[in-house]
């Protein structure tokens, strides 16, 4: 999150703010004094007494990943830079979690229970159709985010903490007038841009790699001409199922999970509920009075409290649906009674029960045959348990595999040339991490202990190791073919683009270096700095703004060099509407505002001891 400053002071904007503004904001991220990545102990985040491990941010990351398979499937790609990203997210979010809830602990900063019950309860994401809170809605939501009531309550206290801490005192950043207008003419700007396209791909040379090369590109990349480690193993497999469901749970068993679990054996009670609420309490008694003199609730509700018929009724609601108190008097009233006016934080309620569906139990048979198998499940650990220490007692005896797989009734599988990746000869998909770590954890003729995998129980066996080995020259002659030319394009590509650039500089037309060096001239649409071009992307763009007329700029792309020129500045006399100013003024006091808390972060940092071992997660510090 801070290390947002750095890259908006390479915009446009950022540059006009900074500079008419005179702020001055600092990255986190970029005071090394912060960071030390000495040790080698699983903690990665400390701010102060606040440690996070390497498994925390690991859980975080698998998180994130699985709602990234969640929205693009299963053909998401994901490559170093992108989970470098991710992790380098997860890690400043935590870091700032961290910073803040030192400070709020150092200025006792709390957030009491009733202003979190407050929140939670005004939140239309945990409301019904009548706009009420519903306890029902409220624990679907946060299961539907992995969320436990305590984690949503932990965050939701958290976030308050940022607002009163960081985010809230940042709001007031102004912005004068003259800087929307200025603003506004550099946005609605417009350039045309010609430029060309250097593609490596598309470069020919001229002469074929040399014996010497050939030699030298394998000594030098020795590490990418490597074989792998393979191993050929034996290993027995057993249903972890199987042996758990050889279980019989006794009567007391069940019986006892059913008496402590009877709840989930009995559709609860639930009623029919018409509600009317008011802010008052004198409008509220009158509504009762009337209700009291034989008048129709509906009729009541709507003249009285301006409620619709849809908004009166609360539909079929068991009494944890209810807000926490009324629920008992709704449920000891008879039906068409009437309780209230019954206090709550969201105003006076009056309630009626038109209906009532009476609680029912499940058929003890059916429920007894549902709490067996919670038994079995309950008790299948142990079962496993026991039949693993069982197998692992005869290995240790020194049972063969072959015999272990005779008195187990299972069979003897076999695997070729397994590697470390999980691929073997003729396997369509990779082995289980777990049977692969068990095949590279052991020397030739050992039989490992028993490992669970996605499958069943595993035992294995190592029958052979093929060491890794460098590849013989002739086996990777294509490969260091292929990498000498894909260098040799890059080489002509550079040079080709450091000429074109000298022609440039020295003052020659991007048309005649264009021709001299065989390449085509490209024209842009009058674009603005926020839009793309072609395979120029908005932020290639926004760059180029910076340029003066006539100036070029070398921009990669991939493995591509594009250089262009700025050919014409049209200026922008649109006069922008009200509305307009508003929402730059707004959006550029957004950018203001964040940054302003990013500093305030900094600050509160500054007194820390803080540290972030990178090395850990596989980041460069």
């Amino acid at each position: 999150m801070m290390s947002k400053i750095r890259k908006m002071q390479d915009t446009w904007l950022a540059k006009s703010i900074f500079i008419l503004t005179a702020l001055s904001f600092m990255s986190l991220f970029g005071i090394s004094g912060y960071i030390n990545s000495a040790g080698q102990n699983r903690t990665v985040i400390k701010v102060d007494d606040i440690e996070i491990s390497q498994s925390e941010i690991s859980y975080k990351y698998d998180k994130q990943l699985q709602m990234a398979r969640d929205i693009f499937g299963n053909q998401l790609e994901l490559t170093d830079e992108m989970r470098n990203q991710i992790l380098l997210g997860i890690v400043r979010a935590e870091l700032v979690d961290a910073i803040i809830k030192t400070t709020a602990e150092n200025n006792n900063v709390v957030i009491g229970d009733d202003l979190v019950r407050k929140i939670i309860y005004s939140q239309a994401a945990f409301m019904n159709s009548q706009g009420k809170f519903d306890i029902s809605r409220f624990r679907l939501a946060l299961s539907q985010y992995g969320l436990t009531e305590q984690e949503y309550i932990s965050s939701l206290r958290l976030d308050l903490q940022k607002r009163i801490l960081a985010y809230d005192p940042a709001q007031n950043v102004n912005v004068p007038a003259f800087l929307t207008d200025f603003l506004g003419k550099i946005e609605n700007q417009k350039r045309v841009f010609k430029y060309v396209k250097i593609d490596p791909e598309k470069l020919k040379i001229d002469r074929a790699i040399s014996e010497d090369e050939l030699q030298q590109y394998y000594h030098d990349f020795s590490d990418n001409f490597m074989a792998p480690e393979k191993r050929d193993i034996s290993y027995v497999m057993i249903s972890a199922d199987e042996i758990a469901g050889q279980y019989q749970p006794s009567q007391d068993e069940i019986n006892e999970y059913y008496n402590a679990n009877i709840t989930l054996f009995e559709t609860p009670e639930k009623r029919s509920v018409l509600q009317m609420v008011f802010q008052d309490e004198d409008a509220a008694l009158k509504a009762r009075a009337d209700l009291d003199a034989g008048k129709d609730f509906n009729a009541v509700a709507r003249t009285a409290a301006n409620q619709t018929d849809e908004d009166t009724n609360l539909g079929d609601v068991d009494k944890d649906a209810l807000i926490e108190g009324i629920g008992d008097d709704v449920f000891a009233l008879p039906k068409g009674g009437i309780a209230g006016p019954l206090k709550s934080e969201f105003g006076w309620h009056i309630m009626k029960v038109t209906a009532i569906t009476p609680a029912k139990k499940m058929n003890r048979k059916e429920a007894e045959k549902i709490a067996a198998e919670a038994v079995r499940k309950e008790k299948a650990y142990d079962v496993v348990y026991n039949f693993t220490q069982e197998i692992e007692d005869k290995i240790g005896g020194g049972e063969t595999l072959e015999n272990l797989a005779k008195d187990l009734k299972a069979s003897v599988k076999h695997i070729k040339n397994l590697s470390e990746d999980g691929m073997a000869d003729g396997a369509k998909s990779p082995y289980s991490i777990e049977l692969v770590d068990q095949a590279f954890s052991y020397n030739v003729g050992e039989v490992s202990q028993v490992v669970e995998t996605d499958t069943g129980l595993a035992v294995v066996r190592v029958d052979n190791v093929v060491d890794a080995h460098l590849l013989d020259l002739d086996e990777v002659k294509p490969m260091i073919e292929k990498m000498w030319a894909d260098n040799e394009r890059d080489i002509i590509a550079q040079e080709l683009s450091n000429d074109m650039m000298n022609d440039l500089e020295e003052g020659g037309t991007i048309d005649d270096a264009a021709k001299r060096f065989g390449l085509k001239v490209m024209t842009s649409a009058p674009i603005k700095r926020s839009e793309s071009f072609d395979e120029l992307s908005s932020s290639a763009i926004n760059s180029l703004f910076q340029l003066g007329e006539g100036a070029p700029k070398m921009i990669e792309i991939g493995s591509s060099k594009i250089i262009a020129v700025t050919a014409k500045i049209i200026k922008d006399n649109h006069k922008l509407t009200a509305a307009e100013a508003d929402e730059l003024k707004a959006r550029t006091q957004r950018a203001l505002s964040a940054e302003a808390a990013n500093a305030l972060i900094d600050n509160y940092a500054k007194g820390y001891d803080v540290r972030v071992k990178y090395k850990l997660l596989g980041l460069a510090d």
